[in-house]
């Protein structure tokens, strides 16, 4: 009975309890003639946000803290800018390889979410701030190298009308002409060394990648917006195509209309960092199922409504300089002249980390589905390719004088605890609330903002007009307030002003449970007992090398924690688990719903038994259906799902 709570949790309402606590319960009712609340519409319907692992950063991890609290932002922010940033800064300077044939450009895509007044660019702009002074440092003397090109550019042109009057002189005289000369072809222009690059469209893009083959940064204020404009102007799916070899790092020509001689990028290696807001994370994730989206590490932590100025003097120069050291890296060139990225290979114990972190991957791939399953299908690049940006990073913001001649074990072991730890559940908490129907998430708005701010009565056009948003049209407010009528968190009170006719106000009176002072959790989910993605122990840097040796593994034994699971069920016992269903109600229910894929599938091999999501099933022959049970809005995959499942056991 402890795992599923006492009964004294709640209240005995009729045949079951009424739990009166916690958010994505059953409310009281505070009044005699209030129906009892559905709370759950106070919750935010996902999962809560991991902590960033900030040690993992080694000596960057005091410098985003220190950032992050100057832009009153979550270190989350700070964090992953600071990682697509280095990643750009070597994106074809540096490539790890694993084995003999597997190596990938190190850029990151990362996605930071969160709503308007979040701080996300106040954020990234530390970041850039480092980007900043390693540009300025790449293009100290560019302007010689602009007079250099000028003159030679005109020299270029003299040469070329001397050769015209040879050869007018040549034809004139039956002569055959003389060719041109070699030192008469043009030199191409310099293109200012950078690493970032804004708001630019394919065909610019293209031309910068072509330019600088060092690699750059696409910064993006909203992702939504440039994901939104791809072939805006025609293309038939180009720009997309484009997006996405972006990543790869591959070679690519663009075909250019004013120019009939193509850009021919020997690797188009471009990383990708911007911030989307929550109600547009919709327009990425459904758009088409090519694995652009799959691409992107995400991060969205809890903003609190707090703002701190930052005091006392701060000198970011040793910083500065320890990122440009990034930009001091040189890039290798074949035989042919033409720049290539110098090979870091990982250390053999680094392979056979990253190669048990991959086995441990492509399990898990098997027991997922849709966004989730191409996002882990995914992770054993994104571990290779943070390997050795934290490699590049831990090196240097260090003291070491000769850069890492490989990827060591600890980098490829921070790496895949970053993922477990962070990434992997972070890309769960997106993927939960994007397919959270648009209806309920506009009444959990509403019903929060009721909360937060203790109103106990409103008027629906002046609470559309401060929210804004999801419900600044005046039918999504009525949709909203529909909702939470049904819900009981609501009433109408409408009435006219004064005695001339004429529409009634659209008030409402509040229920006093929800302005109620009471332990409300963040999260309606209770905590899972166990997570589709297994969170590893994260070792401090200074302890890596050590504690690795001695762990021998980086991720938890999926076995062992199914064999836990199962030997637990066994302990309670099947008819125990129903039995205990009908007595303690949405706790108690709730667990099989809550299940895991990897718990799930386990307890349908030991037992037999399955849930159908959704409507209620027709009843089939060797097949009984048992009472409906209430389900929390996530599924075992952490993403929202319908409310209502059903139990089915095989047929006695």
């Amino acid at each position: 009975m402890d795992r599923s709570g006492s009964l004294d949790d709640g209240r005995r309402h009729g045949d079951r309890i009424v739990p009166t606590g916690a958010n994505g319960t059953t409310g009281t009712g505070g009044s005699g003639s209030w129906p009892d609340p559905d709370l759950s519409l106070l919750g935010t319907g996902r999962r809560s946000p991991p902590a960033f692992p900030l040690h993992l950063l080694g000596p960057w991890a005091g410098w985003c803290e220190r950032k992050a609290k100057g832009a009153s932002a979550p270190v989350d922010y700070v964090a992953v800018a600071l990682l697509a940033s280095v990643g750009a800064a070597i994106a074809n300077v540096r490539w790890p390889q694993a084995g003999t044939a597997w190596s990938e450009p190190p850029v990151l895509w990362c996605a930071e979410v969160g709503p308007p007044s979040s701080s996300k660019s106040p954020s990234m702009d530390a970041a850039f701030n480092l980007v900043r002074f390693a540009e300025d440092r790449m293009a100290d003397g560019f302007e010689h190298v602009q007079q250099e090109h000028a003159t030679a550019k005109q020299a270029c042109e003299a040469r070329i009308e001397a050769w015209k009057v040879e050869v007018k002189t040549a034809v004139k005289n039956g002569d055959p002409p003389p060719a041109l000369p070699a030192d008469a072809q043009e030199p191409p222009a310099p293109v200012r060394p950078r690493i970032r690059v804004a708001d630019a469209t394919v065909e610019a893009l293209g031309a910068l990648a072509a330019g600088l083959p060092r690699g750059l940064l696409l910064v993006r204020d909203e992702l939504a917006g440039w994901l939104g404009a791809f072939d805006k102007y025609g293309g038939g799916g180009s720009d997309r195509a484009f997006a996405i070899e972006m990543y790869g790092g591959r070679a690519y020509v663009v075909d250019r209309m004013k120019n009939p001689e193509p850009l021919r990028i020997r690797h188009l290696s471009i990383g990708v960092l911007g911030g989307v807001q929550p109600d547009k994370l919709e327009m990425i994730l459904n758009g088409p199922d090519d694995g652009l989206a799959s691409r992107l590490l995400w991060a969205w932590p809890e903003t609190k409504p707090e703002f701190n100025l930052a005091r006392g003097a701060q000198d970011d120069g040793p910083m500065q300089r320890a990122f440009a050291r990034l930009t001091d890296l040189l890039q290798f060139h074949d035989e042919f002249g033409h720049p290539e990225p110098v090979i870091v290979p990982l250390a053999r114990d680094a392979e056979d980390r990253l190669e048990e972190f991959a086995r441990d991957i492509v399990g898990r791939c098997h027991m997922a589905s849709g966004l989730l399953a191409g996002t882990l299908g995914k992770a054993r690049g994104h571990c290779l390719r943070l390997s050795a940006v934290l490699e590049y990073l831990w090196w240097c913001g260090g003291t070491e004088e000769s850069e890492p001649k490989a990827i060591s074990p600890d980098a490829v072991t921070a790496a895949a605890d970053l993922l477990n730890a962070y990434f992997l559940p972070m890309a769960e908490r997106v993927f939960g609330d994007a397919v959270i129907p648009v209806a309920e998430r506009r009444g959990m708005l509403l019903a929060q903002h009721l909360r937060q701010n203790r109103v106990t009565e409103f008027n629906a056009r002046e609470v559309r007009r401060q929210i804004g948003g999801m419900l600044r049209e005046a039918a999504d407010m009525d949709a909203a307030c529909k909702q939470l009528v049904e819900a009981g968190l609501i009433r109408p009170r409408f009435t006219r002003a004064g005695e001339v006719k004429g529409r009634k106000s659209q008030s409402y009176e509040v229920n006093p449970e929800v302005v109620a002072t009471r332990p409300f959790v963040e999260n309606p989910i209770p905590e899972k007992m166990g997570t589709p993605v297994p969170v590893v122990p994260i070792a401090l840097k200074t302890e890596l090398t050590a504690q690795m040796a001695q762990r021998g593994k980086i991720f938890s034994d999926a076995q062992e924690v199914g064999r836990g699971f199962e030997e637990m069920i066994g302990e309670i016992g099947l008819e125990d688990m129903f039995r205990l269903s009908e007595i303690a109600g949405f706790k108690v229910r709730q667990r099989y719903v809550e299940m895991g894929l990897a718990e799930r599938a386990l307890f349908h091999k030991h037992y037999g038994v399955g849930v159908l999501v959704g409507a209620r099933p027709e009843p089939r022959r060797k097949c009984k259906i048992r009472e409906p049970v209430r389900a929390s809005r996530t599924s075992g995959t952490g993403c929202p799902s319908t409310t209502r499942a059903w139990v089915t056991r095989p047929a006695q």
